[in-house]
């Protein structure tokens, strides 16, 4: 039975992962699919540049709770704990960038992985968002922010007490799917040809 309800919530944490905030919100805010415009993305970044920050913090918003339903209230509405939020965490995220409803085509998982973040680690997620806001002001690059604010909660997770194994494992992995979603960011800024948030560049206007 055990067996079972950690199958169940499993699933369920990666199905909540696939609901897509941008696709499902969209219709609100006048917006089709995210993915065939922009930078294709169905995420928060996108929405925010396709259709303004209304749109885009709602998606940010709806991102991130799913995140932490997925982790949090999934596993204990089912009895399963343990290592098993962590787990859940990771199915949701997945579910983001790979979503059963839409193709398999979804966002970076970065907002998701926020919400998951924010139930099971908050104090090294503080870490990662003061690192994140820092390289964003400094550089203007959202996916460069992206990738070291979550390299930064990764390495924060070893600083901070209590943390348990099955969270230094979900770190890395998450980690690695940031960096490997954001892979195109990479190229781009490699090439020189990344957009950059200058609104948020404040050093640069003083």
């Amino acid at each position: 039975m055990h067996l079972i309800l950690i199958i169940v919530a499993v699933i369920a944490a990666y199905v909540i992962g696939s609901l897509s905030g941008s696709l499902l919100l969209g219709p609100l805010f006048d917006q089709g699919d995210l993915r065939s415009s922009g930078s294709g993305n169905a995420g928060a970044t996108n929405a925010l540049r396709a259709g303004g920050r209304a749109y885009g913090l709602a998606v940010l918003v709806f991102d991130m709770v799913k995140g932490a339903v997925a982790a949090g209230f999934v596993p204990i509405l089912l009895h399963t704990l343990g290592p098993w939020p962590f787990v859940c965490g990771i199915m949701a995220i997945l579910g983001h960038i790979y979503p059963v409803f839409y193709e398999f085509r979804g966002g970076k998982g970065a907002a998701t992985c926020i919400g998951v973040l924010a139930v099971l680690l908050p104090g090294s997620l503080v870490f990662g968002a003061a690192v994140w806001v820092a390289v964003l002001v400094a550089s203007g690059f959202v996916g460069l922010a992206t990738i070291l604010g979550m390299l930064g909660v990764a390495l924060a997770s070893f600083f901070v007490p209590s943390v348990p194994l099955a969270g230094h494992v979900f770190v890395i992995v998450a980690s690695l799917l940031i960096i490997y979603t954001h892979r195109s960011n990479i190229a781009r800024m490699r090439a020189g040809n990344e957009n950059r948030f200058e609104r948020a560049r404040i050093w640069r206007r003083r």
